[in-house]
């Protein structure tokens, strides 16, 4: 699941774009991505915390939906609340493993490809340094390969950094943010 700290901030941002754009409230929606969640094996700890943020920060969270780890479900959920809502968040899908698919989702639907973003990269190694037992590296070993897919991201993406401390970006395709 999402890092909160980095989910946090980036609707702290979000929502002082959004209010400077326009004076009517903005509208959010929330898609959780997982079969884990689905299955029960995991428990949603993410929505709470949105919900509350939104809500402290003037944002009218009127959505939240849960999809597997189907490029198509997830495409098809982002399409949708990306026309309905102002902005929407994402959680889950963007792991080391077979079933984290939500970038390559993400850029199907929204007509993007994918490419290694090289300051994640960059700050993947740097900050897992040799605390793992695979450090991201396209052109590796399997596991070095799967650790830098977390790097494969939609070309026309904006990525923000929005701590020093953690590696993961956040993401921004449209007025969807992963």
């Amino acid at each position: 699941m999402i890092c909160m700290k980095t989910l946090c901030a980036r609707v702290r941002s979000t929502t002082r774009a959004l209010t400077q754009k326009s004076s009517q409230t903005p509208t959010a929606a929330f898609c959780v991505i997982g079969d884990e969640i689905l299955s029960g094996t995991t428990q949603d700890t993410n929505t709470r915390t949105l919900a509350s943020q939104c809500f402290s920060l003037g944002i009218n969270l009127q959505k939240i939906e849960i999809v597997p780890d189907s490029r198509a479900s997830i495409g098809a959920s982002l399409v949708e609340l990306s026309h309905a809502h102002t902005v929407v968040f994402t959680s889950g899908g963007i792991g080391p493993t077979h079933d984290d698919i939500t970038y390559d989702a993400v850029a199907r639907a929204f007509g993007d490809k994918l490419a290694y973003h090289s300051e994640t990269l960059q700050r993947m190694r740097r900050i897992m340094g040799d605390t793992v037992r695979a450090r991201p590296d396209p052109n590796g070993t399997s596991a070095e390969r799967a650790c830098a897919r977390m790097a494969l991201l939609p070309q026309s993406a904006r990525v923000a950094f929005v701590d020093d401390k953690l590696w993961v970006p956040v993401v921004q395709v449209q007025n969807v943010h992963v």
